[in-house]
């Protein structure tokens, strides 16, 4: 064998192994980057998975209240039941450790108000609003989504 061949037969070897070496170089990228987007998804969409169980709305019943109205120079009252559609579970959780405190706030609203002032469905609408926003600056964890009154009587 001649050096000429010999060099030929080394540079084909050489160039074999260094193919081999880009392959297998490669294919680890490739598996490397695919375990990464894997877990990378798997962990967004457990994330997304704990968000969205943790985020349904919950119902939550208040009793039913019943104060005296403020009109001057008159003794109405208003009985009022209503739920509560709360953001998610641990909002629930929170109403119920303010048990007190929300239901001292409803109260307060409520009797604030005169027959005249709630009468019309536009009117419920505005106390709606009103009792939203009052329980929302008490609650930390989630909100009140909606009000629903289901019982509204003004004597």
């Amino acid at each position: 064998m001649s050096t000429e061949e010999e060099s030929k037969e080394v540079a084909k070897k050489s160039g074999s192994k260094m193919l081999l070496i880009i392959v297998l170089a490669v294919v680890v990228l490739l598996g490397a980057g695919g375990a990464v987007f894997y877990l990378k998804v798997m962990n967004t969409s457990q994330a997304k998975a704990s968000v969205e169980k943790e985020e349904k709305p919950v119902s939550l019943t208040m009793p039913t209240f019943l104060v005296n109205l403020a009109d001057p120079g008159s003794k109405r009252f208003l009985k009022v039941s209503m739920d509560l559609m709360l953001s998610s579970k641990t909002t629930e959780e929170e109403c119920k450790a303010l048990d007190s405190q929300l239901k001292d706030l409803i109260l307060t609203v409520l009797s604030s108000q005169e027959s005249s002032d709630i009468v019309s469905p536009e009117d419920k609408l505005r106390l709606k609003k009103h009792l939203l926003e009052s329980l929302n600056h008490v609650i930390t964890k989630g909100k009140v989504l909606e009000i629903y009154f289901t019982d509204f009587l003004i004597q």
